[in-house]
């Protein structure tokens, strides 16, 4: 029977629930410490991992807030199995802080009101139809990708504030009309967002991670621009994702001329574009460039981050206190330094080795064809991400097994990594908490539960596809295997 409380405000709080989602992760890693350790692995390494998967595990059930259950993790790793240095060592990574200065960067973009000049532009622009207003919002949202890593950030702050604002001119509410044109833009945003995500290494802040741990499996160091040279496959199924949800699930309403007027009278009343916004505008630019040729220039890419944020705070357009109030920049830092140190120390006590070895040892890999090899990365990428409502926790368990199976089965490693890496972030579209703007944008109630699984199966499957086919021609004929 479940026990619960009243606060002083009148809610009943169920605290049972959460105490057990809690406890069990703690059981859970505490088995490692009773259990001896497999032969070939150190005790140390044996704790080390049940710390790790104990952390997966709360980030699973969702007891605590993901950085809460990274602190948890990374102070049972420093109290008990290794120095607490060798853990912190993630906080000290460039990646890491390229994901949190690229935030802190996204912050200009909506305080100088630059995106919503963007927004209103292409809306004025193209925003002809209903599927002209869904590839408006979509070429923002891939705009946005290339510098904002996190996708609630991206589309819950940016993207759909604007969408919204069309919804009221066309008098789409959740509870009247929502069809009209509130479900369509709603669901499609987020089948977007979690594609342009996977389009930059930048797009996501598990991106990193996979790039981290794919170099210290298998020995590959991938690039900003590597990563999105590579991804052409995924570009052509943005392209297309806006008309095939479209064609699922249709709007009521095609001609939106209204909207359009709309625009027109908004871009009136912003008036010309001030010189904060030419500033974020340049500084953007910049960032982008030296992005795109950091293996040329060899400019580390977090410092172009830095000196991005570095330009906007000179100028005035964000302040220390806007950094501050950003609960996004904090929450990530806590839980991608965590993360990114937690496998940093299993990499240190050689446990990424011994997967690889016992993978090598177990599996039946003779004579694999690697068409099927690749056919069955993708599908293991895919379909556990059903029982993950975190993307983060969903990549750190897999991807370090995914990486190690493609170390033992001698498949080409840089395409077998790009589509782990992908698919990984686009299977976020086959339920509504793969990703955490999928709760943000179901909990508007536009969308039921079936239309949106239907639709992200057909958006991960039409990606899986392209991958599996334009992919692999294309990887082999840039040289990539």
């Amino acid at each position: 029977m479940a026990h619960s409380t009243t606060n002083g405000n009148g809610f009943r709080l169920s605290w049972d629930s959460r105490f057990i989602r809690i406890v069990i992760p703690i059981l859970f890693a505490a088995l490692f410490f009773i259990l001896p350790s497999p032969q070939g692995l150190s005790p140390q390494a044996w704790k080390l991992f049940g710390i790790f998967v104990g952390t997966i595990l709360m980030l699973m059930l969702q007891g605590l807030p993901e950085p809460s259950a990274i602190f948890v993790g990374v102070a049972s790793a420093g109290l008990m199995v290794v120095p607490l240095k060798d853990v912190l060592v993630g906080y000290t990574d460039s990646t890491v802080w390229l994901i949190v200065t690229a935030i802190m960067m996204s912050i200009g973009f909506k305080k100088s009101g630059l995106a919503r000049r963007i927004g209103l532009i292409l809306i004025k622009a193209f925003g002809k139809s209903s599927l002209g207003l869904g590839y408006v919002f979509s070429f923002m949202d891939l705009l946005l990708a290339t510098s904002i890593p996190a996708a609630p950030a991206r589309g819950g702050g940016l993207v759909y504030p604007l969408c919204q604002g069309v919804f009221d001119v066309v008098d789409s509410k959740p509870d009247q009309n929502p069809r009209r044109l509130g479900s369509y833009l709603t669901v499609l945003l987020y089948m977007i967002s979690m594609t342009t995500g996977s389009l930059f290494i930048t797009g996501m802040g598990p991106n990193v991670l996979s790039t981290k741990l794919a170099d210290q499996i298998l020995g590959i160091q991938i690039s900003w621009p590597l990563w999105t040279m590579a991804a052409l496959p995924g570009f052509i199924a943005f392209l297309f994702i806006p008309w095939v949800v479209y064609r699922i699930y249709p709007p009521e309403m095609h001609s939106v001329e209204g909207v359009r007027r709309m625009a027109r009278g908004e871009l009136e009343e912003l008036g010309p574009v001030d010189w904060k916004e030419m500033v974020v505008a340049a500084t953007f630019l910049l960032a982008l460039g030296l992005w795109a040729t950091s293996t040329i220039s060899k400019i580390d890419v977090a410092i172009v981050a830095f000196l991005g944020v570095t330009i906007m705070t000179l100028f005035n357009i964000i302040q220390w206190k806007d950094i501050v109030e950003t609960k996004e920049t904090w929450s990530i830092l806590i839980w991608f330094g965590g993360i990114i140190g937690l496998s940093s120390a299993l990499d240190k006590v050689d446990f990424f080795k011994w997967l690889t070895l016992q993978m090598e040892q177990s599996l039946p890999i003779g004579g694999t064809n690697v068409f099927i090899a690749f056919i069955i990365i993708a599908l293991v990428a895919i379909l556990p991400h059903y029982v993950f409502p975190s993307l983060v926790g969903y990549v750190a368990a897999f991807a370090p097994v995914l990486f190690s199976f493609v170390a033992v089965t001698g498949v080409p490693k840089y395409p077998a990594f790009f589509l782990i890496a992908y698919l990984m972030v686009v299977s976020s579209t086959l339920t509504h908490y793969g990703n955490g703007l999928g709760p943000l944008l179901f909990g508007t109630g536009y969308v039921d539960k079936k239309t949106w699984w239907k639709i992200g199966f057909v958006v991960t499957a039409l990606t899986t596809i392209l991958y599996l086919t334009v992919g692999l021609f294309y990887w082999k004929l840039i040289g990539l295997w």
